[in-house]
Order: structure tokens, then C-alpha cells, then sequence
């Protein structure tokens, strides 16, 4: 990619200058946050830009930044959205949380623990806590903060420990945001980052655009490994599964300078085509191909689920959905209706492999599942740990082709005969509670709500699939 000539004005250890000093036409608004939920006994500093064009009435546009509250970057949206070269964007930039003892001195910083956290604790923080508050406050003129909820009126961008976490909100929360700009990402083993390359090929893609930006010597703590190889690493991994990306690899160390330098081209890069969707692309992944059925997405039944709520295989048109002392069967198209007479219930951490021939077993609080052999007289034997999955295993069960699918923390896990996961099925709410085949119909429960998708593989088993090889 060429390199850029526009210079701006944008680090991570930025001084706030007062806006009037700058020749910008909107404001700055300033808001200290304290004692998160999230985060508890945080506090910390939010600036929000909003430019002169917002009229108070329309939902503006967001961009979030991680890496300092800047005036400074106000001023380059300032300047394009005046141009029009930008839609409507109100800025918010999210200071780090610090919790400090009586006489004010620092006795925890949060920084890494917030950005470079692989979960969505960030993204739950923005949500919830962040754009909550900044919706209460209003201009010098009275003009109240409004902020458009589509995802496609929304971005977000970091530095540093700020990149990884722009692209991680964005990858846990593409309902959210669906435009990263993410320069000298931490995607190294801080707290799981190295990971992201192997997820993002195994994982469905998100709806999202990344521009990624980093430097050839880039590497602030060798202790971690390289950061530009790993930036590196996660470009090949969007490209192979399909994402709209774009990059820059410049000259220099571990600085904020070059992606200060690119910004306004960045900017006019991810919000192109807008108001249209991010579409997401199409994945190079065979098994994903293999799986899912083109134009089938997961769609919503029910909603209200409570706890614990637990499926069961049942027919090839429902399953059983058991809560408490209830149990009911819900079909494909989300009718329910109560379960009468003696129901028979899997267990739901034991699968058994087509055929008979294998056992698996999840092991509570493990990231490993157990498989055993079918002996011919009932028993179980050679009990080996034997599928490795990225997160703690919950319901597993086999389709009918014997690949092993796992609910978990990070979605639908897939393993094939050979114990490894070949591709991470994703739902609206992340994290998945119980899953249950009716058919080539694949059930999940999901934050609160059951959803289905038509799948190309079934949960019938009829014969006994032919082994992998060791490939």
C-alpha cells in the first residue's frame, strides 16, 4: 500500500489542548467516569467531540477511540466532516480505568486488563456504562448526545494495546461496530492475542471492515514475540477468510506517528459505500463450506430462556427444550408446545461417534474432551484427552458425519476425527449454553434466546463414518 502524506496529530500519550485553541468548529465535552461495574473502582477521563453539524435531532454517527482523549483528532474529523467527506460523527475518546487510594496516588492500572483481554468485557463496557453517559450530556448550545445504534453508522480505532482491543469489540460485537482501524495492534501473548490469527481463520466471518496499520520494527517487549509478524499473521488470516481489509506496513518502532499520518485516508477507506452495510465475506475454509447451507443464517425462535436452560435431540423435527421441571418441544419454525409422557434425555456431556465405535466425554472446567473406545463387552477403554478446544467444553454432540461439536464460550466449536477444531460456528450472542440437532436443523441457546439454523450436516446417524486420515 503507498504510503500517505497527511500529517495529523494523534498519540497515545496526547495533552488535551482546549478545542478553542484549535481551528475546529465543534466542541469538546468532558466526562469522569467512576466505580464501573465492569471494571470496579475505576475511574477515568471520556472527551466527546460533537461537531458544529450535528442539529441535536438526528443520530449521529460514532467513532470510539482507546488511545487518549484527543482534541487533536477532533479536529481531522472536524475538518472532513465539514468537507463531506464524512457522514455526521460524534467522537467519543475512552481514557484508561486507574483506581487510586485515598491520597490520590495510582494503586492498579487497568489499561492491559481492559484492552488486550480476548472476551467482551470491552465491548459489554462500551454498551452498557460508556454510551450510556455520554447520551446524558449536552452541548454549550443545549444540543442533546444522540448516537445512531447501527452498526454500520459506528466505528472504532486503537493504538497499541488500543488496536487489539478496537478489532476485539468489533469481533465480539460486529452488531455493535462494524469499521476498525486497529495500528500496532498487541495481537501477542499479553492475554491470548497470539490466538486471533487461528481464530479468524476458524471462525465464521464477521460483518466488519479492518484497516490495519503497523511498523517493520515494531516490536516494544521482544518478551512477547514479534508484533509486526503478528499483525502480519492477522492480515493473511482476514484475507483468507474473507474480510474487507486493507493495510499499511511502515517504516519505524512502536509509535502512533504513521497511523496519525494515514488517519483521514483510513477514515475516507472504511466509510465508503456508507450508509450501506459491511457485508461479511466469504471464507476460504472447506470444512465451514461444507457445513453451512449459502444464505442460511441463524435465526431467532424464542427469547426469555431461562438459566440453564438445556436441549435435547428429540425428532428430526424438534427438540426438547427442558428448563427446571419443564419440558417442551419446540419445532423449526418456533412453535413450542409441552412434552407429554415419559421423554428420554441425552446426557448432555456425553456424545457417542457414529457407528458406536467412540465416547467422548466433556470434563467440567476442562478445555479438553476425553475420548474412549467401545469395547465389545460395554466397557470403556484407552481413555485419552483427545479433542483440544479454545475455551472451557459444555454440550457436546456428534452430526453424522462424526465431527464433534462443542458449545462454548466462543460459539459452536467443530472438531474432526482427529481432535482438532476445524471451524468455530458464530451466534448474535456469543457464547453458547446448549446446542440440539433435529435433522439437518442445529438448535442454540444463546445470551437468553433459542436460535436454529439449516445446516448441511445432520444429526442423524446412520452407519459409521469412515476415519480421517492423520492429515
Amino acid at each position: 500500500m503507498k504510503r500517505f502524506c497527511i500529517a495529523m496529530l494523534l498519540s497515545l500519550f496526547c495533552v488535551v489542548l482546549p478545542f478553542e485553541a484549535m481551528a475546529g468548529k465543534g466542541e469538546l465535552l468532558t466526562l469522569k467516569m467512576h466505580d464501573s461495574k465492569i471494571y470496579p473502582g475505576t475511574e477515568r477521563k471520556i472527551t466527546v467531540y460533537v461537531p458544529q453539524e450535528y442539529d441535536g435531532r438526528t443520530p449521529a454517527c460514532l467513532w470510539v477511540s482507546m488511545s487518549g482523549p484527543s482534541g487533536l483528532t477532533a479536529e481531522i474529523l472536524d475538518r472532513m466532516i465539514g468537507a463531506g467527506e464524512l457522514p455526521t460523527i460524534i467522537g467519543v475518546f475512552i481514557g484508561p480505568g486507574q483506581i487510586r487510594n485515598a491520597e490520590g496516588s495510582a494503586v492498579r492500572y487497568n489499561r492491559s486488563n481492559e484492552l488486550d483481554a480476548m472476551d467482551g468485557r470491552y465491548a459489554k463496557f462500551i454498551e452498557t456504562e460508556v454510551l450510556p453517559a455520554v447520551c446524558k450530556l449536552k452541548t454549550s448550545d443545549g444540543r442533546g448526545v444522540r448516537l445512531s445504534a447501527r452498526a454500520a453508522d459506528r466505528a472504532i480505532y486503537g493504538n497499541s494495546s488500543g488496536g487489539i482491543c478496537a478489532f476485539n469489540v468489533a469481533w465480539q460485537r460486529p452488531d455493535l461496530f462494524s469499521r476498525v482501524y486497529a495500528s500496532c495492534g498487541t495481537f501477542v501473548s499479553f492475554r491470548g492475542g497470539d490466538q486471533f490469527p487461528a481464530l479468524i481463520r476458524k471462525c465464521e466471518p464477521r460483518p466488519i471492515r479492518v484497516f490495519l496499520q503497523d511498523n517493520d520494527k515494531d516490536t516494544w517487549n521482544p518478551l512477547f514475540g514479534s508484533w509486526f509478524e503478528y499483525n502480519q499473521m492477522v492480515l493473511s488470516a482476514l484475507q483468507f477468510a474473507g474480510y474487507d481489509v486493507n493495510h499499511s506496513w511502515d517504516e519505524g518502532g512502536h509509535s502512533s506517528q504513521n497511523a496519525r499520518r494515514i488517519m483521514p485516508d483510513v477514515l475516507r477507506w472504511l466509510w465508503r459505500g456508507w450508509p450501506a452495510a459491511v457485508e461479511k465475506g466469504r471464507s476460504g475454509s472447506k470444512t465451514l463450506a461444507s457445513i453451512l447451507v449459502e444464505g442460511e443464517e441463524w435465526r431467532c425462535v424464542a427469547d426469555n430462556i431461562p438459566a440453564g436452560a438445556m436441549l435435547h435431540p428429540y425428532s428430526e423435527e424438534r427438540i426438547v427444550m427442558v428448563a427446571g421441571r419443564n419440558k417442551e418441544l419446540v419445532a423449526t419454525d418456533g412453535s413450542r408446545s409441552k412434552a407429554k409422557g415419559r421423554v428420554t434425555l441425552s446426557d448432555p456431556y456425553t456424545a457417542i461417534f457414529p457407528g458406536g465405535v467412540h465416547t467422548a466425554k466433556r470434563i467440567e472446567g476442562s478445555n479438553w474432551v476425553w475420548d474412549y473406545i467401545n469395547m465389545p463387552d460395554g466397557k470403556l477403554s484407552h481413555g485419552q484427552r483427545f479433542y483440544f478446544l479454545y475455551a472451557d467444553a459444555g454440550q457436546i454432540l456428534y452430526d453424522g458425519a462424526g465431527y464433534l461439536y462443542v458449545a462454548s464460550s466462543v460459539g459452536i466449536q467443530v472438531c474432526d476425527h482427529n481432535g482438532r477444531v476445524r471451524t468455530i460456528l458464530s451466534l448474535p450472542g456469543g457464547a453458547v449454553e446448549s446446542i440440539a440437532f433435529a435433522g439437518h436443523n442445529l438448535f442454540a441457546i444463546s445470551d437468553g434466546k433459542l436460535y436454529v439454523r439449516r445446516l448441511q450436516r445432520t444429526g442423524t446417524h446412520s452407519g459409521r463414518p469412515k476415519q480421517e486420515s492423520q492429515g
